[in-house]
């Protein structure tokens, strides 16, 4: 199981973001080709934001939930 590495606030903003683009998506102001990379780039949102833990805040170090660096 992967640690929790983000906040509260780190999660509902990609949450909110994921939530934004696939509207956009959906009502069609974001036309094809680039639709296939904002779908990519949602899904990333939601899935990092629903487990609670970024692959790149781990590679880096960040700990958004408590704060401090832990490299």
């Amino acid at each position: 199981m992967m640690k929790k590495n983000m906040s509260k606030h780190d999660r509902a903003m990609r949450s909110l973001a994921a939530f934004i683009m696939a509207v956009l998506n959906i009502t069609g102001i974001v036309d094809s080709p680039e639709n296939i990379l904002v779908w990519i780039v949602t899904g990333i949102l939601a899935i990092t934001a629903l487990a609670g833990n970024c692959p790149l805040y781990s590679l880096f170090g960040i700990n958004t939930l408590t704060g401090k660096r832990t490299v």
